[in-house]
């Protein structure tokens, strides 16, 4: 049975990227998510190089693994002849629909979730260091959650010659939702709120809810969702995505951007920072200069009184207050600027400034300096100084950043 698919798709920069490095696919029967990775504009290079190989290699006719060992092939060889570009990589989340059959293949820590009778399973596996450690029972699911390295991949599209990329295949009933997002998503946003948001009738509400859940969970990095909904094949005349072969089928590879959206990309992916939880209520509908009827007359509310004392008493301490709550983010600013450490960034070692900490959806730190040297590659004593995440100052975090070979 060919099963019919509505989607939605949304990417979101996040509250503290300074660029949207996700990149995802739209072309029925193929969606896709891919997260690039390696400072500067590699990662947005990566991720959408990626995308658009795999998107032709499946209209093509391809099967969708070996699309994505092209789309591997095509990123290595790009990182490879471009200096700039050097140890860039991606992950990759992608799925094609055939009949009631989701073919999948995976690498990285992008996830895939199946919504099946209220229930949500993670189809995929991360590709991770923490991953790894809690399939090895060395870490439980809630330490992995805030481990300092959870960001550090074991496995990624296009930093090997020959990448390990999953394939898996999943028997699809109507009445399933599929999830593919980014880690920007899956990692700040609850396995109850993803379940959630994935019980919305209309995959783009679904997708916006997600995002927006996301945002207000503090936004640490790009955030990308791909929903889709299946359902029994609806009578003609009824608007649906239906499940084509990948020769018929239209490419939308969409990456997000912080800028807006041109037209023809208009319709995917609106061009929206956040999204309230409901629809607004719908503004009535008047002439201008019409004047309400008698009946409507009597529900206009009067004129507003003046300020009581105990309004211009709460002014005066909500101005205290704002000037204390000033006072502190100055302090804070000035701590963030003067003290460093050695911390990960997209499995690389980096200088922060700043604390490592957070103040609730605030992060008290930032990248000061990158460097090409995997985190992976240091000895368990030079480990240990990172992962103790000591504070110095400028001067002595640049002699610690020579002893651990950061820079040549």
């Amino acid at each position: 049975m060919t099963l019919a698919a509505r989607s939605g798709a949304l990417s979101d920069i996040g509250l503290h990227r300074k660029a949207n490095e996700d990149t995802f696919v739209v072309a029925p029967p193929l969606y896709a998510v891919c997260d690039g990775m390696g400072g500067a504009q590699a990662g947005e290079v990566a991720s959408g190089l990626a995308a658009e190989t795999l998107a032709a290699a499946v209209a093509e006719g391809r099967p969708l693994l070996a699309a994505a060992e092209r789309a591997n092939a095509a990123v290595f060889r790009r990182a490879s002849e471009d200096s700039d570009h050097s140890g860039m990589g991606t992950t990759l989340t992608a799925v094609v629909l055939a009949g009631d059959t989701g073919h999948f293949v995976h690498i990285g820590d992008s996830r895939a979730y199946l919504l099946r009778s209220g229930a949500l399973e993670q189809l995929s596996d991360d590709h991770s260091l923490v991953g790894e450690m809690v399939r090895d029972g060395r870490l439980s699911e809630e330490e992995a959650a805030s481990h300092p390295h959870r960001s550090i991949l074991s496995r990624a599209l296009g930093t090997e010659p020959l990448a390990r990329i999953d394939e898996f295949e999943v028997d699809l009933c109507a009445g399933d939702v599929l999830l593919l997002c980014s880690d920007g998503l899956s990692g700040p946003v609850s396995a109850a709120a993803i379940r959630k948001a994935l019980g919305r009738a209309d995959p783009d509400d679904a997708a916006a809810k997600l995002i927006a859940e996301a945002r207000r969970q503090g936004g640490p990095d790009n955030i990308t969702a791909v929903v889709l909904r299946f359902e029994e094949p609806r009578p003609a005349g009824e608007e649906v995505t239906l499940v084509v072969p990948a020769d018929e089928a239209a490419t939308a590879v969409l990456p997000a951007r912080d800028e807006a959206p041109d037209e023809a990309a208009t319709a995917l992916l609106p061009s929206r920072d956040e999204v309230p939880d409901e629809a607004p209520h719908e503004a009535r509908d008047e002439a201008p200069g019409e004047a309400p009827d008698e009946e409507g007359a009597a529900d206009v509310p009067a004129a507003p009184a003046a300020p009581s004392r105990s309004a211009k008493r709460r002014l005066r301490w909500l101005a205290v207050v704002l000037t204390f709550l000033t006072a502190v983010a100055f302090a804070g600013a000035l701590t963030v600027s003067t003290v460093f450490y050695v911390g990960v960034d997209d499995g690389r070692l980096a200088i922060y400034s700043g604390l490592p900490a957070a103040f609730g959806p605030l992060q008290l730190h930032a990248v000061y300096r990158r460097s090409s040297v995997p985190y992976e590659s240091l000895g368990p004593a030079e480990r240990r100084l990172v992962d103790e995440q000591g504070l110095h100052t400028r001067g002595s975090i640049m002699a610690l950043a020579g002893t651990l070979g950061m820079w040549p």
